[in-house]
């Protein structure tokens, strides 16, 4: 496999996402989401929740996202990335993520968001978390980020085999939610006598 060896600066812009001056209310006749932590899976793989509205008509529209932006959290201990995929649109970040834009045609965006979440880029950050009480990732630590690039199909093919298996996790997540609620209402009938256990068996 050819690889390549970039900092993370010379292959894509980095910028603050917006700052609000104010906390974010939700507007249901707004124009522009505001995505915050709080839209982020438990797993950290993707926009989950719908973000709230807000009216975006003061924001330059240099602050909002584009496709395959990358969103960096950068406060607190849980600093991965999620890949925006315009299914909330227009939408703005909120400051607590970092903006990550690919700049370079040699690099894939989903990949670079795989490959911040991997522990070769976990272990980065960990070891160069700034702040005691409050940890968090400054610009310049990512800037400085070593990405280790394949060529182009090597990198497709690594993003779509995660998708894949994000995929699967999703439905057996699903499914084991559905065994929960199932269990739920047999305990249930159980207690109240509804049904019963014969020989061991239902």
């Amino acid at each position: 496999m050819n690889q390549q060896r970039y900092k993370l600066k010379n292959i894509a812009t980095i910028n603050s996402g917006y700052s609000f001056r104010t906390k974010i209310l939700n507007n249901p006749a707004g124009n522009t989401y505001a995505i915050q932590m709080r839209d982020i899976s438990d797993d950290k793989s993707r926009i989950f929740n719908e973000p709230q509205k807000i009216d975006g008509e003061k924001i330059n529209k240099k602050h909002l996202l584009r496709k395959d932006d990358i969103l960096f959290m950068a406060k607190g201990s849980n600093n991965f990335a999620v890949c925006y995929d315009e299914l909330f649109k227009p939408a703005v970040a909120a400051s607590a993520f970092f903006v990550i834009r690919v700049s370079s045609d040699k690099v894939v965006p989903g990949f670079i968001c795989r490959y911040i979440n991997s522990s070769l880029g976990q272990n980065y950050l960990q070891a160069n978390m700034a702040g005691t009480y409050i940890p968090n990732i400054n610009k310049s630590i990512l800037d400085e980020m070593e990405i280790i690039l394949p060529s182009l199909e090597e990198q497709k093919k690594i993003v779509a085999f995660i998708e894949s298996y994000q995929r699967e996790k999703d439905l057996m997540h699903k499914c084991l939610e559905k065994k929960d609620i199932l269990m739920t209402e047999l305990m249930k009938k159980l207690i109240t006598g509804k049904i019963h256990f014969i020989n061991g068996k239902q």
